[in-house]
């Protein structure tokens, strides 16, 4: 609860204040698109205020199959901004476990890539407490599920602020779940004040500020990005989006937006180590990569 005294701690405070410290600075790239704070702000506000139109209520969940453009970060701080959980679901599971995903998360709305609507027209029958469905039109305007675009979705909204709907700072942001491979896949709730805890420490921890440039070759959908959806956020950085990890694509962008930060599975640097022309990337300024993966064995060293 609210007092004069006490604020709940929230990953929506970050765009809160960077839109109003960076506003014409940009904060999302992706292609030739840039949207300047201000305009993120925008969007975010538009993705909310629609929802909560189309009747999503607070506490209610929102499930996004997408890859790392615009529209599933903007769902990192649209969906709670509604005041209901995101559900980001990964875009590699099949048809059955994205099935149980939105029945055991009861989600109510379902944004899908087109590219990806094949894994959900065997299983519409199956979900039906999925009312609303929206379409994200990136590599084609091919619009395979019954619903609007999602510009023409966040249309429907308004850019205007929206009050933060966040009560209790303990409550569920986001729900994650794992692919199922030693059963059914399973849930993990973030809360809001765990989320912002912990993009607070990543951003100190890897020195990130307001010139930073971070390059999405980390899943959103993955840990909601290891939470660096709302670090780079939190400290007016630029977030690069990348909707396929290519390695010719990751050193294109690299060189041509100034890339400071990205993070990444082993397996992703080592495609990047064995590019062949990695040498002729040419790095205006220091990168900063953070990996993640299974420790390796102990090494024995006899003198």
């Amino acid at each position: 609860m609210r007092t004069v005294f006490y604020e709940p701690l929230s990953p929506l405070s970050f765009l809160n204040r960077s839109a109003f410290v960076f506003r014409e600075k940009t904060a999302v790239v992706y292609g030739e698109k840039r949207y300047s704070y201000t305009q993120f702000f925008e969007r975010v506000n538009r993705l909310a205020s629609a929802l909560k139109k189309a009747g999503i209520e607070k506490g209610d969940k929102v499930a996004f199959i997408c890859p790392n453009i615009p529209p599933m970060l903007e769902a990192h701080y649209g969906v709670p901004l509604a005041g209901a959980a995101l559900v980001a679901i990964n875009i590699r599971l099949s048809s059955g476990e994205i099935s149980y995903i939105l029945n055991h998360s009861e989600s109510k709305a379902l944004f899908v890539d087109n590219e990806f609507a094949h894994l959900i027209e065997p299983i519409k029958g199956e979900i039906p407490g999925v009312k609303t469905f929206v379409n994200i039109c990136d590599v084609s305007t091919n619009r395979p599920l019954d619903g609007p675009e999602y510009e023409e979705f966040l249309a429907t909204g308004s850019p205007d602020p929206l009050p933060n709907p966040v009560e209790d700072e303990m409550a569920v942001i986001t729900i994650n779940y794992t692919s199922g491979t030693t059963g059914l896949p399973k849930g993990v709730m973030y809360h809001h004040r765990g989320a912002y805890l912990n993009a607070l420490g990543e951003a100190l921890e890897h020195k990130m500020d307001s010139l930073s440039v971070y390059l999405w070759t980390l899943p959103m959908f993955h840990c909601n990005g290891w939470c660096f959806t709302w670090g780079v956020t939190s400290v007016g950085g630029t977030h690069v989006c990348l909707r396929r990890v290519v390695p010719e694509e990751i050193y294109r962008l690299i060189e041509k937006e100034g890339v400071s930060h990205l993070c990444a599975a082993p397996t992703v640097l080592i495609s990047m180590s064995s590019y062949p022309k990695a040498k002729e990337c040419k790095m205006s300024r220091k990168l900063n990569v953070i990996t993640a993966g299974a420790p390796p064995s102990p090494t024995v060293i006899k003198n």
